[in-house]
């Protein structure tokens, strides 16, 4: 199979093939060591007792990460949604400016085109003063 022989497989715990038989008879090999039965049943009450402590130490341990990973998750869902906020704040406010900046452009090309039309005239009227001193001197 894959390297575990059909033994291997029998005595592990965890193999859906286990077969209790292999460790009692790992325990009790002949029939004479079955007076070591209190000290066993002695040592396998401690084991399991030492197991339920650190199932019950893991399971607390488990249950404050969770607490703790509960509020962090929690903290964080509040910062982000401070930073949509935030986001959607600045997107408004750069509509606003965008909105602004246009209408100071639009009043930045009226002036600039009054400015030419004010030049263009001041121009007209100087050279129309010229021609009509010019005319006055041919007069005189």
């Amino acid at each position: 199979m894959n390297g575990v022989s059909r033994e291997d497989e029998k005595s592990s715990l965890s193999s859906p093939n286990y077969d209790p038989l292999i460790h009692l008879n790992e325990i009790f090999p002949e029939p004479s060591s079955l007076s070591a039965l209190p000290a066993v049943q002695l040592q396998l009450t401690t084991h399991l007792h030492r197991l339920d402590t650190e199932i019950q130490v893991a399971t607390a341990k488990q249950r404050n990460q969770q607490s703790e990973t509960k509020q962090k998750i929690d903290a964080l869902q509040l910062e982000l949604e401070d930073l949509f906020q935030n986001v959607q704040d600045v997107r408004v406010k750069a509509e606003n400016a965008d909105g602004v900046m246009g209408r100071l452009t639009g009043g930045i090309r009226r002036l600039d085109g009054g400015k030419r039309n004010l030049t263009i005239s001041m121009t007209a009227l100087k050279r129309l003063q010229m021609l009509s001193s010019l005319l006055r001197a041919k007069n005189c």
